[in-house]
């Protein structure tokens, strides 16, 4: 699939590539394997995008007269999900992405939102890589949103106390995401500022304002994973003191009955000693008497305790 940009966007074939024109096009990796000598690529790249790996860092070369680099691309449904595998080749007037590996079939609908962004007439290269940056980058701002409500909704769980034994976990697991995400657009945004730096002058001086844009973008959506780390952070603090409250109420309990039953042991020891000389053994009311003396105990740390705001 390549399009030609002049006065109107045409589609055309991998044969009508001229120089002077410029190109945008998405092959897979087997297609580029029997045509990268007719778009001017290397042997070296047309292998990388065919080597299959396990590695999800994203990154970007520059080379004298061109620009190469492989995006791994996140599934904002699940993150853990494999991603797809985006290679970017820039030479000038050239605009290629090599669709690596892509289960959703979501990479040519990001070329085609960048090849559509702007008029056919007032279309650049700096212009095609700004369009597809914006079209991987289209949800992310939703997506970060609702990991925002589900962040809330965990601290309105700890206020209402509605927890169980898997709320730790799930802590734990906003607290992955979110970091995994921002290592992701850490990543972006250091293809974004390579690309503002134009090494190899391959882009126009006045148009680099895209990957300016661009490079704003993913800090904002980098910083925001950020504040997210930090309220999961909050959440987990919460939850910990939430722990702790509960487990204070309980030893604060616990204090209380032991408290109550020691002057109670005293009596029954004191009692329990069968001195011949205790009156109280012989006495007829002797035995409701310790029962009496109990229940004054009994009542007497209560009342001592309530008022000191201990039940």
């Amino acid at each position: 699939m390549f399009y030609r940009f002049s006065r109107t966007l045409e589609e055309i074939s991998i044969n009508e590539c001229r120089k002077e024109d410029l190109i945008a096009g998405c092959l897979k990796p087997e297609d580029l394997e029997a045509s990268y000598g007719m778009l001017g690529i290397s042997e070296q790249v047309m292998k990388e995008c065919s080597m299959e790996t396990f590695h999800y860092r994203s990154s970007i070369d520059i080379y004298s007269d061109y620009i190469f680099g492989i995006l791994n691309l996140i599934d904002r449904e699940d993150i853990y999900e494999p991603r797809d595998r985006v290679g970017i080749f820039l030479k000038r007037n050239l605009f290629l992405v090599i669709d690596m590996r892509d289960e959703d079939n979501s990479t040519s609908e990001i070329v085609q939102t960048a090849i559509h962004r702007f008029q056919p007439e007032n279309m650049t290269l700096e212009k095609l890589v700004y369009g597809f940056f914006e079209g991987i980058l289209s949800a992310d701002n939703k997506m970060l949103e609702q990991k925002e409500w589900m962040i809330e909704a965990m601290e309105e769980d700890i206020h209402d106390g509605d927890l169980d034994r898997a709320f730790i976990s799930s802590i734990l697991a906003s607290k992955k995401e979110v970091t995994i995400l921002r290592n992701y657009y850490e990543q972006l945004l250091e293809i974004s500022e390579t690309l503002i730096e134009n090494e190899n002058n391959l882009f126009s001086i006045d148009e680099i304002r895209y990957f300016k844009m661009t490079a704003t973008k993913i800090e904002r959506l980098r910083n925001h994973c950020l504040e997210l780390k930090e309220n999961v952070v909050q959440v987990r603090e919460a939850y910990s003191s939430t722990l702790d409250y509960s487990i204070n109420s309980v030893m604060k309990l616990f204090t209380v009955v032991t408290t109550i039953f020691q002057p109670l042991t005293l009596i029954a020891g004191w009692y329990g000693m069968n001195f011949i000389s205790m009156p109280e053994l012989t006495w007829r009311y002797g035995y409701a008497m310790v029962i009496i003396l109990s229940l004054i105990v009994i009542f007497f740390c209560l009342w001592l305790f309530r008022r000191k705001h201990l039940l």
